[in-house]
């Protein structure tokens, strides 16, 4: 090693996961795992301090993650009851829009006896902000059951996303329990339900239906207590549902069957400067039937009497896909993008107001843009996947949503399916700006932000294979890309700003060497926390 590189350090890597498992963005953007190693998570929120709870499936588990810190040791709660397994267990988690006035966790799963889904709310305790260097925690002894009795015959088409709405509600997807005539009925099948929790006692407990109905649901004079309590109907799995904070509208990924994989828009009233209630333009109103089982994404069903006569109304998906090409599909909403001033990792502005999915078998991400009253492929960017995939390698995502720092974030249940391989993580484009690709016959290994404050971002190209590692000061091994670097245009590679054993790196001066046998190039690092 030459005295050069033996007074360097940082960076590297796009990803640990072998290369046919990395996730592919445009040229500019960046994956970045943040916590991993974890046991199928499969929903989370965000406290507002920046702090991100989540909840594992299989082990009914609800868990903290703090950046650079990591996960809490302890879990926040151990949830009991919980029926786990295929498509069951602990699904969906939301955190009271009044917090820490309101401490509430309300979450949502699989019961196993007796066999049916249940949303609970629990009471937070411990370092509620953030500031006193605790652990977080829940007392079991705190549960209050808002809404039980769900009915769960079949161990799949579970639902499972609770967000609350700009307009203060709690609101909940729920599947049709492969009971498919079922979701053209308002009640606990098929449905996003719309709930008012403002007004429920602390402590345990159990809700009545009547004081969950808000009173311009619209089914709010229904003689079924449960149909009270729907916002829309329709649905077949609705599994991920994502709030718009920017308008109110409810992006909804509702799983097909044989054919078509769909997204819908619910645009509930949230309030105006002048005090009434007004609905966004982009989606569907109250009470609006999205057709399952007449109708799969676009495509109707060849039985137009399938559950009695078609009735009139029906609003289509904004956007559907074919499924019929793969083995398995599973469409993920991940909402609208939004961003604020002085958010210190967003997208660039021209994908604000886009709307984005993926698809949990194939790993393909989606991003629409609205245009003339049309969801629609955008444009493709440079180093795109394809033009039509905004990104790929997004596989096993069960969970999206845009973190208080402007990022994409995700939560990943597995690579391969292999246990304990989850993870949460995000994406982001550190300074917003697109460089251009150089050509496959260049070698490069430049930064794209200096300093690299958390983490550092190495545009490398090489037209042979290589290796990348980053070396501290003296010499010393800090990371390395596993697998090598393979010879192409240039891309982007990520550096967590940890180390080959996880642990964070101290900031301070980094190099980052790429060795192809006859060339070397180093990229000194001036790494902030």
């Amino acid at each position: 090693m030459t005295p050069l590189i033996r007074i360097l350090l940082v960076v590297v890597v796009a990803s640990l996961a072998p290369p046919a498992l990395a996730q592919r963005v445009p040229d500019g953007f960046t994956v970045e795992p943040l916590a991993m190693g974890l046991s199928a998570p499969t929903g989370f929120d965000f406290l507002p301090d920046g702090r991100v709870i989540f909840v594992e499936q299989f082990t009914a588990r609800v868990r903290l993650f703090r950046e650079v810190v990591g996960v809490q040791a302890t879990p926040v709660l151990n949830v009991a009851g919980v029926s786990a397994g295929g498509e069951r267990g602990l699904l969906g988690v939301a955190v009271d829009p009044r917090y820490p006035a309101s401490p509430y966790l309300y979450v949502y799963y699989d019961l196993a006896s007796p066999q049916s889904i249940r949303i609970s709310r629990y009471t937070l305790a411990g370092d509620l902000d953030g500031t006193l260097g605790g652990d977080l925690t829940a007392d079991p002894a705190t549960r209050f059951d808002v809404v039980d009795g769900i009915p769960d015959a079949a161990s799949n088409h579970n639902g499972g996303t609770l967000r609350f709405g700009l307009d203060g509600l709690l609101y909940a997807s729920l599947g049709d329990d492969a009971s498919s005539c079922s979701a053209q009925t308002p009640g606990l099948r098929g449905v996003i339900l719309r709930l008012e929790t403002r007004s429920l006692p602390p402590g345990a407990g159990r809700a009545f239906r009547s004081q969950l109905v808000p009173p311009d649901n619209p089914f709010v004079t229904s003689s079924d207590t449960a149909a009270r309590l729907v916002a829309a109907f329709g649905l077949r799995n609705p599994f991920r549902i994502q709030l718009d904070p920017s308008t109110g509208t409810f992006a909804i990924g509702d799983v097909g069957q044989n054919l078509r994989e769909e997204l819908d828009l619910l645009s509930p009233p949230v309030a105006t400067a002048q005090g009434g209630g007004a609905a966004s333009a982009l989606g569907a109103p109250l009470g609006t039937n999205f057709g399952w089982p007449y109708f799969e994404g676009t495509l109707a069903d060849p039985n137009p009497n399938l559950c009695g006569p078609q009735p009139p109304g029906l609003v289509p998906p904004v956007f559907d896909y074919d499924r019929t090409s793969q083995a398995s599909a599973a469409i993920i909403a991940a909402g609208i993008y939004r961003s604020s001033p002085g958010q210190p990792h967003t997208l660039p502005a021209d994908h604000v107001g886009d709307l984005f999915a993926n698809d949990y078998y194939s790993g393909v991400l989606v991003r629409l843009k609205l245009s003339g009253g049309v969801w629609s492929i955008a444009a493709p960017l440079p180093g795109q996947p394809s033009p039509q995939h905004w990104g790929e390698g997004f596989n096993e995502i069960s969970d999206w949503r845009v973190g208080p720092d402007g990022a994409f974030w995700y939560c990943r249940q597995s690579v391969s399916f292999a246990a304990n391989t989850g993870s949460i993580g995000r994406v982001w484009a550190p300074g917003n700006v697109h460089v251009p690709p150089l050509p496959a016959t260049t070698y490069a290994l430049r930064l794209r932000v200096s300093p690299a404050v958390g983490s550092a971002l190495l545009a490398v190209a090489t037209p042979v294979e290589g290796t990348l590692r980053i070396v501290d000061a003296a010499g010393r091994l800090v990371r390395r890309l596993p697998g090598g670097v393979a010879p192409g245009a240039e891309r982007t590679l990520v550096w967590n700003g940890r180390d080959e054993d996880g642990r964070a790196a101290r900031p301070g001066l980094y190099v980052a060497v790429l060795d192809t046998g006859s060339r070397v190039l180093s990229q000194r690092i001036v790494f902030l926390r």
